[in-house]
């Protein structure tokens, strides 16, 4: 005698839940496995890092502490260096005495070598001015004149007149024209110098 098909298909059904079931356990199971293997894989993991770590500490050696700062010193503060000054007083000022200036000393004589000689010849006295001898004029006329280096006179002055202007000029014409010297000398060489003279007018002379 055939089963009905309704026992069939609860029958399959059954067999499908089962199957099911069972492909669940087994994914669980797989799951858990899995689990279960990462785990103790991420543990191995961790032991090799530290056993890594510790033979790379081993390795390395220890490093040697750095040094000590060194000490520093701080220079001593610069030292502000005074100059000594000194102020020199100065001392008052001394009175000024002004002395009397000494007078100009007299022009000093020509010292020569050999002195001014006249020349006896040429002292003649003058000739009379006719008017002088009518007018009965005399007297005697002072003059200076001035020697040359050869001996003549050029130039005269009266010094003191003989209180006629003709008698004078003639006593001046003729010295200069006739009388004559002998220049003096410095260490052998002429100079020239002045000297005074004198010539007596005497109507005695005239006649």
């Amino acid at each position: 005698m055939e089963r009905p098909n309704h026992l069939h298909i609860e029958e399959k059904s059954a067999a499908s839940r089962a199957s099911s079931v069972a492909i669940v356990a087994a994914i669980h199971v797989v799951a858990i496995l899995g689990l279960v293997a990462a785990l103790n894989q991420g543990a191995i993991l961790e032991q090799l890092a530290d056993i890594k770590a510790t033979v790379e500490a081993e390795k390395t050696p220890p490093k040697a502490p750095p040094p000590p700062p060194p000490d520093l010193v701080k220079p001593p503060p610069p030292v502000a260096i005074v100059p000594d000054f000194t102020v020199a007083t100065a001392p008052p000022p001394a009175a000024v005495t002004t002395a009397p200036k000494p007078p100009p000393a007299p022009p000093k004589a020509v010292a020569s070598s050999d002195p001014l000689r006249p020349i006896a010849r040429t002292r003649t006295l003058p000739p009379y001015p006719p008017i002088s001898v009518r007018l009965n004029e005399s007297g005697t006329t002072l003059m200076e004149v001035h020697i040359t280096t050869e001996g003549n006179v050029d130039d005269c002055k009266v010094i003191t007149s003989s209180s006629s202007e003709r008698l004078d000029q003639a006593a001046c014409d003729h010295v200069k024209r006739v009388w004559r010297w002998q220049p003096p000398t410095n260490q052998g060489a002429p100079i020239a110098v002045s000297t005074r003279v004198s010539v007596k007018w005497d109507l005695k002379d005239a006649r």
